[in-house]
């Protein structure tokens, strides 16, 4: 787990990676006027206890509002909507997760302890001044307090000093850091078989887990695709109740999270990355890195082209776009093709500022290769697709195999989604560490016959 305890140059939440082994979290609340962070939340802590924090520390009225698992857009009031009673832990939050909730601006800075400016509104109320359009209009930068209240005296070279940590040259993109990526030969091809059942007119997302080797290549053995609601242009992650068993088992085959995998329909030649994709792509990279720092995390793309083919890249963004990702400078923007600056910030291409930054500005391309894992197959059914289902038949048709055409027991059992499935069944501490430990040594630990026996009767073979 990693802590985000990093601030950015306009005291807005931005996230510098650290490890910690601390049960506290920290949580990124997203509103339409920017993004607050949480700190110290622990499991046992209630949406509604989250909530009176948020209006505690940002002197705000949420007049009951409840935080939401995706973004509200206009009036939609049907998105997904956490349970006040609930708790952090039930909802499968972890450090770094954004949650959302839309404010009523005009409710900003209105408790009794406020001294912030009033205003009457067109039918004689008064209410607090929308802090945000005056901070606009006085402050150093719009978002940010005005410089006599950061400190009363500046010298000319402490202001341009100031200002310059604001702006941004957007570089060509470097070389990325992953050398080349190999993925395995039958994870890749059900990934896109299962595409191809809706025609690719949807979006769906894997995490990659596999070896980095040498520090500058990665080799992907599994991809595990997460609890998720996709459209033709979007995705959004769900809480995911097998996210520690994906994490344990992964670790217990001696793998890691090494990149992820997007699948998208076609799209218009050139346009390779939304901005959102852009954006959760850096946030993966910086997580990785733990910081703004070099890392071989990596992106697979997977897609169709104009004669419907099967088209599979892979890229990193740069390390520049993780810094401006880190700082807040960019968020989403309405052309699908670009990211928006923050008004805060000042991005300049080419020399001249700009409101928005292609995407291609942020992306390196990266080597890809395909290979046949020796090492674990990728048969059983998988979890959290649609009209897809995992039974114990599943179980008994793969591991009936063995003694045929040169399966033996393990082999079929070194399949990281039947192990996933197995702690339906079997202790994740306990029973799961000794069958991974056979499938990693099959040599010098061999599965224990208590196990087979165990396994065989749970798949109902005779």
């Amino acid at each position: 787990r990693f802590q985000i305890n990093y601030k950015n140059r306009s005291g807005m939440s931005a996230y510098k990676l650290s490890g910690s082994s601390s049960s506290a979290i920290v949580l990124r609340v997203r509103t339409q006027i920017g993004t607050w962070r949480l700190s110290n939340v622990h499991s046992s802590d209630t949406f509604a206890q989250l909530r009176s924090r948020v209006e505690k520390e940002h002197q705000i009225d949420l007049e009951g509002r409840s935080f939401t698992v995706t973004p509200i857009t206009s009036k939609d009031e049907t998105c997904l909507k956490f349970n006040d009673k609930a708790t952090v832990g039930e909802a499968g939050l972890k450090n770094g997760d954004l949650i959302y909730i839309n404010i009523d601006e005009t409710k900003m800075g209105i408790h009794e302890s406020s001294a912030g400016k009033k205003q009457i509104t067109k039918d004689g109320h008064i209410v607090a001044q929308d802090i945000q359009k005056s901070l606009n209009q006085s402050g150093f930068r719009p978002g940010m307090l005005p410089l006599r209240s950061m400190k009363m005296h500046w010298t000319l070279n402490e202001f341009v000093a100031l200002d310059e940590q604001f702006v941004y040259k957007v570089k060509a993109p470097e070389k990325g850091i992953c050398e080349i990526v190999s993925v395995d030969t039958s994870s890749i091809n059900d990934f896109q078989s299962y595409l191809r059942n809706f025609d690719f007119r949807i979006m769906r997302i894997g995490f990659l887990y596999g070896r980095i080797i040498d520090n500058k290549k990665v080799k992907a053995e599994v991809i595990y695709e997460p609890p998720q609601e996709a459209t033709d242009i979007s995705f959004q992650l769900l809480p995911d109740p097998k996210a520690e068993a994906v994490d344990a088992i992964a670790s217990m085959l001696g793998l890691q999270k090494v990149g992820w995998v997007v699948a998208h329909p076609a799209r218009e030649k050139g346009f390779f990355f939304s901005g959102p994709e852009i954006l959760f792509t850096a946030e993966q990279q910086l997580e990785a890195a733990e910081g703004v720092a070099d890392t071989t995390f990596v992106t697979v793309k997977v897609t169709v082209d104009e004669a419907n083919q099967i088209v599979v890249e892979a890229f990193q963004v740069s390390k520049q776009c993780m810094e401006m990702v880190a700082e807040g400078v960019l968020t989403v923007s309405a052309n699908l093709g670009s990211c928006a600056v923050n008004p805060t910030f000042t991005a300049l291409v080419e020399g001249k500022p700009v409101k928005e930054v292609d995407n291609n500005f942020f992306l390196s391309t990266t080597p890809i290769e395909q290979f046949e894992s020796k090492f674990l197959v990728s048969t059983f059914p998988k979890a959290n697709r649609v009209a897809v289902t995992q039974s114990r038949e599943d179980i008994k048709r793969q591991l009936s195999k063995a003694g045929r055409e040169g399966w033996t027991f393990v082999d079929l059992l070194a399949d990281f989604h039947l192990l996933l499935y197995l702690t339906q069944y079997l202790g994740l501490k306990d029973d799961i560490p000794l069958l991974c430990k056979s499938v990693v040594d099959r040599e010098n630990a061999p599965l224990d016959e208590g196990y087979r026996l165990l396994l065989s009767s749970i798949a109902g073979i005779e």
